[in-house]
C-alpha cells in the first residue's frame, strides 16, 4: 500500500506544472466573463461558481479485493443571483461519475436577508440543516453517511447576535408500509451559537428531525431493498468546530432516536465523528493536515464500517487549485453483529480545481 501512495504522489506531482498554467489561464478567462455578464443584466450579483475533480485511488475491501482506478469523479457548476436585496435564487449542477448523470444536487429560491434582515425563507430542493458535516480530509464523514437529507424542502433562517437558528418542513420520499403517504409531514429545527475573536473561532449547533429515516443513508438502504418503513424515526445532531490558531477541532454526533422505522429491531442507529485539523505552510503554500476518528453503532445493515481512522494531507498550489492525499482504514462489524469483522484500505489523491 505505501508504494502505491508513493507512485499515487510523484504521478500527481509530474503533471502539476501545465496544469498550473491551465488553471490560472481559466480562472482569469472565467472572472472576466463574470464581471462583463454582471455590467449587462439588471441584477445587482451574479457569481458563477464550480468544481473539477480527479483522483486517483486505491482500495483493499473486506474480501480483501484489491482495486485501483485514476478518472475524473466530480464535476459542479453553480449560480447564484442576488435580484435585490431581499431577493435571491441559486442552484447547482452536479455529475458524480455514475449514472444517475447531470442533475440538480440543490436549488431554491430565498425571500429575506440573514445579513440584512437577519431572517430568510428559502424554498427548493435543499439540504436541510440537520447536521453541519464538516471535514479537511477527502472523503465524507461516517455521520454524513448517515443523517445527510436532501429534499424538496422550506426553510425559515434567522439570526439574531451570535445566535441563529431554523425551521424546516418537507415531503419525505420515504413511504410508510401499507400506506399511501404523499403528504407534508416532516420537520425539524436546529439552533446554534457562532462567535470569532482575534485567535478563536467557534461554533456549536444542535437539531432535531422528525423523520431521519429521509436521509440519504436510509433511503439509499431502503430503496436499494424495495422497502418502506413501519413508522418514521427521529433523529438529533449536535455539531462543534473550535479553531485557535493554526489548530482546529471538528466533533459531530448524528443519532436516530427510536427503531420505530423497523417493528422488529431495536437498533438505533448512530454516528461520531472527531478531528483535529493543523494548518502550516508547505513551500510556501497554504497546507492542512488532519487526523480523524470516527465510530458508527447498529448501522451494520446500513452498510457503514464500525469505525474509521483516516489522516489527510492537502496543500493549495494555486488560489483554485488544490492537491490532497488521504488514507483510511475501516473495521467492519463482528459476524454476530451483522459484519465480517475484517478490515479494508484505501488510498486517493485528488487534484481538485475550484472556481
Amino acid at each position: 500500500m505505501k508504494q502505491v501512495i508513493a507512485v499515487m504522489t510523484v504521478m500527481a506531482l509530474v503533471i502539476m506544472a501545465p496544469v498550473f498554467a491551465i488553471a490560472a489561464e481559466k480562472a482569469e478567462a472565467q472572472s472576466e466573463w463574470t464581471e462583463q455578464l454582471a455590467e449587462v443584466t439588471p441584477y445587482q450579483h451574479i457569481n458563477i461558481h464550480g468544481a473539477i475533480e480527479a483522483e486517483a485511488g486505491y482500495s483493499s475491501d473486506y474480501n480483501n479485493t484489491k482495486e485501483s482506478d485514476v478518472d475524473l469523479t466530480t464535476v459542479e457548476l453553480g449560480i447564484d443571483v442576488e435580484l435585490s436585496e431581499w431577493i435571491s435564487g441559486f442552484f447547482l449542477m452536479k455529475w458524480e461519475g455514475d449514472d444517475e448523470g447531470v442533475f440538480v444536487d440543490q436549488g431554491g429560491i430565498v425571500l429575506g436577508s440573514i445579513e440584512t434582515m437577519g431572517a430568510s425563507l428559502t424554498v427548493g430542493k435543499l439540504y436541510v440543516p440537520f447536521g453541519t458535516y464538516n471535514t479537511n480530509l477527502i472523503s465524507d464523514p461516517l455521520a454524513l453517511e448517515l443523517g445527510e437529507t436532501r429534499e424538496g424542502a422550506a426553510v425559515i433562517n434567522v439570526a439574531t447576535g451570535d445566535f441563529y437558528g431554523a425551521l424546516y418542513t418537507f415531503n419525505s420520499a420515504v413511504n410508510k408500509v401499507n400506506k399511501e403517504d404523499d403528504m407534508i409531514d416532516a420537520f425539524g429545527a436546529i439552533l446554534g451559537y457562532a462567535m470569532e475573536a482575534d485567535h478563536l473561532s467557534f461554533y456549536v449547533s444542535a437539531g432535531w428531525i422528525s423523520n431521519l429515516t429521509s436521509s440519504g443513508g436510509f433511503s439509499g438502504y431502503l430503496d436499494e431493498n424495495a422497502m418502506d418503513v413501519d413508522d418514521y424515526s427521529s433523529g438529533i445532531a449536535v455539531s462543534t468546530f473550535i479553531s485557535t490558531g493554526d489548530f482546529s477541532l471538528i466533533a459531530e454526533y448524528v443519532a436516530a432516536l427510536d427503531s420505530k422505522y423497523d417493528a422488529g429491531s431495536n437498533d438505533k442507529p448512530s454516528a461520531w465523528n472527531l478531528e483535529v485539523g493543523y494548518d502550516f505552510k508547505l513551500l510556501q503554500r497554504d497546507a492542512n493536515i488532519a487526523v480523524s476518528y470516527q465510530e458508527t453503532d447498529d448501522a451494520s445493515f446500513l452498510g457503514l464500517p464500525q469505525s474509521r481512522i483516516a489522516a489527510g494531507i492537502s496543500c493549495s498550489l494555486t488560489e483554485y487549485l488544490t492537491l490532497a492525499l488521504e488514507v483510511s482504514k475501516d473495521k467492519d462489524y463482528h459476524l454476530t453483529d451483522g459484519g465480517s469483522g475484517n478490515n479494508a484500505e484505501a488510498a486517493v489523491v485528488q487534484l481538485a480545481f475550484e472556481f
